[in-house]
């Protein structure tokens, strides 16, 4: 029990770190924010047409590709919580 929480605590963790370090954020200069690594799971742009003096937004939201990029963050984070554990159960034998 305390093994899975460790690996799912990291793993949103990881998600978060990844998420806001990859995000693209230009909605405020006609631009679109992004958020997702390696698939984007949440876009919104905005733009504004000089000639028709309208504006408008669209948001998309790809539930799939959120549920991809949790899944890799936690397949990334089991992967670096057994190579740390085993790392450090050899290198405590190694001590006495």
């Amino acid at each position: 029990m305390k093994t899975s929480f460790k690996i799912l605590a990291g793993a949103l963790v990881l998600f978060g770190i990844i998420t806001f370090a990859s995000s693209s954020l230009h909605y405020n200069a006609d631009g679109a924010d992004q958020y997702g690594f390696p698939f984007n799971f949440y876009t919104k742009v905005s733009g504004y047409n000089i000639e028709t003096q309208q504006g408008g937004t669209a948001i998309n939201f790809d539930f799939f590709a959120l549920l991809v990029d949790v899944l890799l963050a936690l397949v990334v984070s089991t992967l670096i919580y057994k190579i740390t554990t085993k790392y450090i159960s050899s290198t405590t034998k190694h001590k006495h």
